[in-house]
């Protein structure tokens, strides 16, 4: 990290002992997965790398830290396989992970590698099937998804034709602990914060809501873009009037690699690692204390609601003042 705390992007080759993560996604057709995460298991211990990978039939899904030299090894072994191509590797350097109790929360300390039913549920009932990932929405670059925002805030006559001639709304797909710290805010676009607690949440929210969506052009973020796209597919799912979704490739973490000043990123990208989380030059702050609402964004402390164990801001001042024990 640079001296803004900033996530660096990561654009050539890395020696030595230099730190880095890697989010990647791919959704395609798995013959063998239980294969598949042998081989993952295998290869990423091979070189010492440590995090997250889900395998299941309809792709996989992996966030992994270790040597940067280590990542691109990994990197240029999954190209070489045909299922991977055209797959956005997002590799930035970074800080070791120095919290041993906030990597080990995060699954940064060892590495994990599961076959599952599906890469991300959308809906709890088992009992719906769902939506078809090849009708998920368009996929927007960070350059195409910001002129889109700027053509709506009239800053700019530039954007992708298709996406202007209807009112457009932005839609995070993300989940509240995660849009309470950042987000994006756009002059003139309508912006729609779910605020659901677990992705889960979200089809109910866009039943519930759906006239705000219907016969709008609907540009749709989250983290790094798995979530949205099947989110895209279940509103596209819904027929005539909801045609019109497109989605921010590569994320929040391509537009801020494309923006480093954030563009109309406002604070700071939650991620499901060491890092916690990924600010823009900006440093503005979003987020507040969860008792005194004071000005504050960092999840380090792990504070959570003793109801439903979700992540809470709770600044340094009143986690000393208040019960330990209700967090």
């Amino acid at each position: 990290m640079d001296a803004t705390g900033q996530q660096e992007q990561h654009t050539g080759s890395a020696g030595g002992d230099l730190y880095g993560v890697l989010l990647y996604y791919k959704y395609a057709e798995v013959p063998d997965a239980a294969a598949l995460a042998a081989f993952y298991e295998a290869h990423c211990r091979s070189l010492a790398l440590v995090g997250r990978v889900r395998v299941g039939p309809d792709g996989v899904n992996a966030t992994l830290g270790g040597q940067m030299n280590a990542l691109e090894k990994h990197i240029a072994e999954m190209s070489s396989n045909d299922l991977f191509v055209g797959t956005d590797f997002k590799l930035a350097s970074c800080d070791d992970p120095v919290d041993e109790r906030v990597a080990r929360e995060c699954g940064f300390t060892s590495l994990s590698v599961r076959v599952v039913k599906e890469l991300v549920t959308l809906c709890c009932n088992p009992a719906l099937a769902p939506p078809e990932i090849s009708s998920a929405g368009r996929h927007l670059s960070a350059a195409e998804f910001h002129s889109v925002l700027q053509n709506v805030a009239g800053t700019s006559l530039n954007a992708v034709a298709s996406a202007e001639k209807k009112e457009v709304v932005v839609l995070d797909a993300r989940n509240v602990y995660e849009t309470r710290i950042g987000k994006f805010n756009v002059p003139n676009a309508k912006t729609l914060d779910p605020e659901i607690r677990q992705y889960s949440d979200l089809p109910s929210w866009i039943d519930k809501h759906a006239e705000q969506l219907h016969g709008k052009s609907i540009l749709m973020y989250c983290t790094g873009g798995i979530r949205c796209e099947m989110a895209s597919a279940y509103i596209r799912s819904k027929g005539e009037g909801f045609e019109n979704v497109f989605q921010l490739y590569g994320g929040i973490q391509r537009y801020l690699e494309q923006f480093p000043d954030g563009g109309y990123f406002e604070g700071k990208n939650f991620v499901f690692d060491h890092r916690i989380s990924v600010g823009s030059l900006k440093e503005n702050i979003l987020g507040a204390c969860l008792i005194c609402d004071s000005s504050f964004d960092d999840y380090s402390s792990r504070c959570r609601c003793s109801h439903c164990r979700m992540l809470v801001l709770v600044c340094p001042t009143c986690q000393v003042e208040s019960n330990a024990t209700l967090f």
